[in-house]
């Protein structure tokens, strides 16, 4: 499986190639309005650099799911960046998708070149979702392999996440953890960051100085995925060998990218530096690496922006009436209340001790945010 992303001189060919295929074309036209389909493949024999595929071809498909399914964009704490300099972005992870692409997107409307971003080897199994990502600056993360395999993997992505900030070539995105957040409690893995510093242990704290990590707090006011991870949570419950297949990832993108988000916004952090320094005062490596995860969940949990149904469900969860009246409604209440007993789950074929077990973790996924916004 290739590496790195797809150069400007690959770019037209990619393109061909994703357009010649049938069932692309199906889909597309299933799932997006026909004018949008139609400008495709109009605009495909026009795309000779990657430049050229993200702003005609992927923010066009952005503006087209955000009027079908954002009642608003909005972004801050882009004021704290230097836009000469390149960063490593670590943010929270809701979407397979959206998450990246949304930010490129606002990096791109404030100037910024878009940058390059994680993707795991998971997703990039069929050549369409392949070449997709490539197209977008996507890098593979390997997920399948020995554990001799997988070391060396990290160690080159490592150096490669390191080489491309330091020399100034481009700034890198990747999620705070493998797979999203499917509960709502956006935690950063160790072992991500272990991965990141495999290329220099020694100096962990210039290391990862060097990185300038900019923490993204991303938050959407719904998740459209949010039935499908309880539903995840409750058959890996019942069975322990459960695995979701490539196709049920594939739904997951297209629920993510179709669904209703309501409202999205993106908070760029400030770029971590003095508060590092801490990291030096303890003297177990797992401590600095956990203290590391720490710094950057803190900064994430602080600036994600919580939303009426966030405080809902809260409320709920803590049988409590908190935040009523000051953060939602009584009609916001009942609608949200309605929304989990209810609504989302009213067509599902669950025992009743499963229902109450899924309907307590749909309802976390809204309410985490709150928690962890109040322990900050």
């Amino acid at each position: 499986m290739r590496f790195l992303p797809f150069s400007d001189n690959e770019a037209h060919q990619a393109t061909q190639d994703v357009f010649a295929n049938e069932g692309f074309l199906e889909g597309m036209y299933k799932y997006l309005p026909e004018e949008v389909c139609n400008y495709f493949i109009k605009t495909k024999d026009e795309i000779h650099s990657i430049h050229d595929f993200q702003s005609k071809m992927t923010r066009k498909l952005l503006l087209a799911i955000q009027s079908k399914s954002l009642t608003g964009r909005t972004s801050s704490g882009f004021d704290q960046l230097d836009k000469d300099q390149k960063y490593l972005y670590i943010s929270n992870h809701r979407d397979i998708v959206l998450d990246n692409a949304y930010m490129n997107m606002h990096l791109h409307e404030s100037g910024v070149d878009t940058c390059k971003f994680a993707i795991g080897s998971n997703l990039m199994k069929h050549p369409i979702s392949d070449n997709l990502f490539r197209l977008n600056k996507s890098f593979v993360v390997m997920r399948e392999g020995t554990p001799r395999e997988l070391y060396g993997h990290s160690v080159n992505l490592s150096k490669y996440i390191a080489s491309q900030i330091n020399e100034k070539i481009s700034s890198i995105w990747i999620a705070q953890r493998e797979g999203r957040a499917k509960d709502g409690n956006d935690r950063t893995q160790v072992s991500l960051l272990k991965m990141l510093t495999m290329s220099n242990r020694k100096d962990l704290v210039g290391f990862a100085k060097s990185l300038k990590i900019v923490p993204v707090s991303i938050s959407y006011e719904f998740d459209p995925c949010d039935l499908m991870k309880a539903m995840e949570f409750i058959n890996k419950r019942n069975n322990v060998d459960y695995k979701k297949s490539f196709r049920q990832d594939v739904e997951s993108m297209l629920q993510g990218l179709i669904g209703d988000k309501g409202h999205l916004h993106l908070h760029f952090g400030k770029p971590l530096d003095e508060e590092l320094d801490a990291i030096n005062e303890i003297e177990n490596k797992k401590e600095q690496f956990e203290l590391l995860a720490d710094i950057i969940d803190r900064s994430i949990h602080k600036n994600f922006k919580l939303h009426p149904i966030n405080y809902v469900a809260y409320d709920l969860q803590n049988k409590s009436t908190t935040f009523l009246n000051d953060k939602y409604s009584k009609a916001d209440l009942k609608q949200y209340t309605s929304m989990f007993q209810d609504g989302k789950l009213k067509q599902s074929n669950l025992s009743e001790e499963d229902l109450k077990i899924t309907q307590d973790y749909l309802i976390g996924i809204y309410a985490n945010p709150v928690v962890n916004a109040l322990e900050n």
